[in-house]
């Protein structure tokens, strides 16, 4: 018995060994440059947007969790003469507190063109309309049973999209300035120059003197995921601290003021063969407080939203 113990230490001293070597490469394999920008493939794309969309009193109480789901196609334009993509709404639907899904008939088959080079800065179309969505389109909707979508739950459906430009665009090298490009190793973080921004918020639907007040906003490279047998890079997103001031008129010679502050982190996983993003998460956190003319308080509430963002295939969007 004793005579075997020497063996069975030392072959437990090889095999720590050989686990030990393996780990070693690995992390040296992992230790070197990575390009996150390339060109994208040129293939049609299919994505599942949902958005959860929980609000709570201040003291903890629920008030309710509505989800929007997008389904949604992306045929790309030609890179090379400049052309715009294609973003088609194949179907979509509201969910409102547990209840029955329902679809909104009118956005169904519903497309636009987005070109980012297009737009100005501030992500501007010549009409004023935020990534080239005009808002007009999500005024009086009606869902499925007839129920025509009241002022607020129209804007959320029009922010789903506004979403899907707003996260993945962080995906997109920046000309001149810092950005996902600048990410090259494992732990690389930059601080992106729309930090502290105080901009207007476009579309329609804000009155004059609305902004939003970013924080301070970086990208980080922190790591290598498999998501559906693609090697993936992820990149956390951190927006900071940010604060927003808003003014509504949800009918006329009704003026509303909404205050509020946001906190926003995520992980996007860019796929490093094909160069779009193939899984988007977000949490959004909010504190709103909402008053009419500025002066009468009505609601004080605490958003959480949730956004997924996931790539599918042609028949997971209802398309044969």
């Amino acid at each position: 018995m004793n005579a075997e113990r020497p063996l069975g230490f030392g072959l437990s001293v090889i095999l720590i060994g050989v686990v030990t070597f393996a780990q070693e490469d690995e992390v040296a394999n992992l230790n070197r440059e990575y390009n996150l920008v390339g060109e994208r493939s040129v293939e049609t794309h299919y994505y599942l947007v949902e958005s959860d969309l929980l609000i709570r009193k201040p003291n903890g109480k629920r008030i309710s969790v509505d989800t929007y789901k997008l389904h949604l196609m992306i045929e790309p334009g030609d890179p090379s003469v400049g052309a715009a993509d294609k973003f088609t709404c194949i179907r979509y639907s509201v969910q409102r507190d547990g209840g029955q899904d329902v679809t909104i008939p009118a956005l169904a088959g519903w497309s636009y063109d987005y070109n980012e080079q297009a737009l100005d800065e501030d992500m501007l179309d010549e009409q004023g309309q935020l990534y080239g969505i005009p808002e007009s389109r999500f005024m009086d909707l009606v869902d499925e049973t007839g129920a025509k979508l009241s002022f607020d739950l129209g804007y959320q459906v029009y922010s789903t999209f506004q979403y899907f430009h707003s996260y993945t665009q962080f995906a997109e090298p920046i000309q001149d300035s810092y950005g996902i490009q600048d990410l090259k190793m494992i732990g690389d973080k930059i601080v992106l120059e729309s930090s502290f921004d105080e901009e207007p918020i476009p579309g329609e639907l804000a009155e004059e003197g609305s902004v939003f007040r970013m924080g301070e906003s970086t990208l980080e490279f922190k790591g290598l995921s498999m998501v559906d047998d693609a090697t993936c890079a992820m990149v956390g997103i951190d927006w900071g601290e940010c604060s927003w001031t808003m003014f509504i008129k949800p009918m006329p010679l009704m003026k509303v003021k909404v205050l509020g502050g946001t906190l926003c982190q995520g992980i996007i996983y860019m796929d490093l063969e094909t160069y779009w993003v193939k899984k988007l998460e977000v949490t959004l956190a909010e504190m709103a407080s909402v008053s009419l003319y500025g002066l009468i308080p009505i609601s004080k509430t605490n958003p959480l939203t949730r956004l997924s963002i996931q790539e599918v295939g042609r028949d997971d969007i209802g398309l044969d």
